[in-house]
Order: C-alpha cells, then structure tokens, then sequence
C-alpha cells in the first residue's frame, strides 16, 4: 500500500472522521472571525467617543479617525450574526457532528462517494 500524500489524506478525503475534522477546523477559524467582529462592537460600545489609532493602521479608510462609523456598526453586526450562524453554527457544528456520528451509527466505512 502506498503512501498517502497530504492532499490525497486531508483535502480528497471520504474517510468521514476526517471530512468532520475539515468542518470543525473551518467552524473554528470562522468563529474567530466573528468573534474579532463581535470585540469591534463591544469596543465601539464601551468607548463611543474614543479614537482607536489601531484601527486606523488596520483599515484607514473603513474606520474614519479611528473610529467606528455607524454604516461601519450595522455591518459589522450583520456580518458577525451571518458568519456566526451559518458558517460556525450550521456547518460547523452540525456539520461536525453528522459527518462524524451517522456514518458510524450506520455502519459506514466511507462517505459516498460518486467516484
């Protein structure tokens, strides 16, 4: 049997514990995006009149003076609730958790496949 490369183990994969691997990783890095969206907001909430010179060296022209512009807010809230329900929620842990405990509850050895 040969060796299996990373691309073929990790990225091409049908074993079904490692495509809910793939999910979590990408549940976990997806909620920290929206997490660092969700601290902007609370640093906007906690100090409304302040001037936050990392925010200006982070994106200049989208936090005008350091500050963050109530356009900026609302996007920023929808952004964090799309992010955190679709992408951390539904195919993060749901995805997690189906692709990893239906196929041993029904006694697969793989995912389908259509290959």
């Amino acid at each position: 049997m040969e060796k299996e490369s990373f691309l073929t183990k990790y990225v091409f994969s049908t074993d079904h514990k490692i495509i809910a691997k793939q999910f979590l990783i990408t549940g976990i890095l997806w909620a920290l995006v929206g997490g660092f969206f969700s601290v902007l907001m609370r640093v906007q909430l906690g100090f409304p009149n302040a001037s936050h010179s990392v925010l200006k060296e982070l994106a200049g022209h989208v936090f005008v003076s350091g500050k963050i512009q109530p356009e900026t807010y609302y996007q920023l809230m929808t952004m964090h609730g799309t992010i955190m329900i679709f992408f951390v929620l539904t195919a993060g842990l749901s995805g997690t958790f189906a692709n990893f405990l239906i196929p041993l509850q029904i006694g697969a050895r793989d995912m389908a496949s259509p290959l």
